[in-house]
């Protein structure tokens, strides 16, 4: 299958870039993991060198699912996305995977360096990051404005103000109705 042959070569790239990242991958030589995508099942084996081989497997030692969310994030969040990932399967072994996967990082530089030359190669990483940078920019604004004109313009959502005021209202009444119950009570009691 040419996406598992994809996802086996680039995990296995940035295993490779990332120091200590097949040491302790090697810890599970053996183990399996299953990446259930919504199309297709990718299966690999953790290899005696600490890195992912193709593997036919039965019954994976983990499982991992992205949801809905993680295909979401994916492109603007990499992999801090996958937080939003179902888990299944062992502890050890997803708690490796995780670590793992937090410290992957792709160094594009070096990859660019051959192929354009070093200075090219670092000018376009600073604009891809800068590009990422601004988009991630772009729509937080529009988020930000999305939910200003809610709840400014369209009144569908209450301002953060007026719901600290109801709040603060709603306390106001709980105290006095307590104080109100407190002396009904007191003149229920007969008089001594």
């Amino acid at each position: 299958m040419i996406a598992a042959g994809l996802i086996e070569r680039g995990l296995n790239h940035l295993v490779q870039q990332t120091p200590g990242a097949a040491a302790t991958l090697r810890r599970h030589t053996g183990m399996s993991v299953r990446f259930d995508l919504a199309l297709a099942q990718v299966d690999l084996r953790i290899a005696d060198d600490g890195c992912f081989s193709e593997a036919a497997i039965d019954t994976p030692d983990a499982t991992i699912r992205p949801t809905p969310a993680l295909l979401a994030r994916l492109p603007f969040l990499g992999r801090e996305a996958l937080r939003d990932a179902d888990y299944q399967g062992d502890a050890a072994l997803l708690a490796t995977l995780d670590r793992v996967f937090r410290q992957l990082d792709w160094d594009v530089e070096a990859d660019l360096a051959p192929l354009v030359g070093d200075a090219a190669a670092h000018r376009l990483h600073r604009l891809g990051r800068d590009a990422r940078d601004g988009l991630a920019r772009a729509l937080s604004g529009m988020g930000h404005s999305a939910g200003e004109y809610l709840v400014e313009e369209v009144e569908l959502m209450a301002r953060e103000i007026d719901v600290a005021r109801f709040n603060h209202g709603v306390d106001e009444l709980a105290d006095a109705v307590a104080r109100l119950e407190a002396r009904v009570h007191r003149l229920e009691q007969p008089a001594a």
